[in-house]
Parts: structure tokens; C-alpha cells; sequence
């Protein structure tokens, strides 16, 4: 009798402790730095690509990302953009989407957006919220000049 009852004691701890840890989702802030190049071959200037811009990510996820401008309005001194994004990793593949505002005076740009669909072992981050943030070098300029960005992107579950 007494090994019937230490044996349903540790079923309910399995139950009540072991089996909630298993299935719980992953809930971590993921920041990186973020490097990017306008696309100089991108469709909106006459080229071939669907990327808008080409760049890195570099921190708590490591990977290329490029980003495509879907649409664009131009009140005053801003850009008010929404965009789908890519982020390709070794451990997988993160899509997404976000809007958000581009200053023509300052340069600074901030966007806040979701994660949509991922993979391999960040498959956990679908529904994750996006935020990222920086400042690019001087726009409009000549083709043949580079124009790009730096900034911080954040991954995580608090809005």
C-alpha cells in the first residue's frame, strides 16, 4: 500500500510539473545588430530583384535578411512604408512583415511588425513581435553611391 501511494505522488508531480515544462513555449527577447544596403538592382529603381534592401543580422540570431518594400506614402518629411522581410539563418528561416516611419531629416527609421512563418529550430518564433530601429546614410543620392543603414532588431513576445 505505501508503494502505491509513493507511486501516485510521483505520477502527479509528472503531471502537475514535468508535463507543463515540457510542452511550454519558449518565451526569450532575441536582439541583434542590424546592417543593410539599399539594393540598387531592386524592381522600384528599374532592376530585377524583389529586395529593397540586402543586409545582415548579428547577435542573438546570425543570418543575412532582405527586405521588400510592399507600399509607400510620402507626407511631409517622412516615408510611412510597410515591408515583408527574410531573415535566412544556418538554423533556419524567419518571414515576416512590419510598417513604420522613415525621417528625411534625420534618417532614423523605426518599424514594428510580426513574425509570420519560420523554421528549423526557430520555428517557436511565429507570432513574435518585431521592432527594429537605426539610421541610414544620406538619401536620395546617385546610384553609384551606396546609401546604407544601422540599427537594432528585436525579436520577442512583449508588444
Amino acid at each position: 500500500m505505501k508503494s502505491l501511494a509513493v507511486l501516485l505522488a510521483l505520477a502527479m508531480v509528472f503531471a502537475f510539473v514535468l508535463v507543463p515544462m515540457a510542452s511550454a513555449t519558449v518565451d526569450e527577447t532575441l536582439k541583434c545588430d542590424l546592417y543593410i544596403e539599399l539594393n540598387w538592382n531592386w524592381v522600384g529603381f528599374g532592376g530585377t530583384s524583389p529586395y529593397t534592401w540586402i543586409g545582415t543580422v548579428e547577435g542573438d540570431i546570425n543570418g543575412e535578411i532582405y527586405i521588400t518594400l510592399v507600399g509607400a506614402s510620402f507626407p511631409g518629411k517622412t516615408e510611412h512604408f510597410s515591408e515583408t522581410w527574410t531573415i535566412v539563418t544556418d538554423d533556419g528561416v524567419i518571414t515576416g512583415y512590419d510598417e513604420g516611419v522613415w525621417r528625411f531629416v534625420n534618417y532614423k527609421w523605426v518599424a514594428n511588425g510580426e513574425v509570420t512563418d519560420a523554421s528549423g529550430t526557430l520555428s517557436y518564433l511565429i507570432g513574435y513581435n518585431m521592432h527594429y530601429s537605426g539610421v541610414t546614410t544620406e538619401f536620395p543620392v546617385p546610384p553609384s553611391e551606396p546609401v546604407s543603414g544601422t540599427g537594432v532588431l528585436i525579436l520577442s513576445l512583449d508588444s
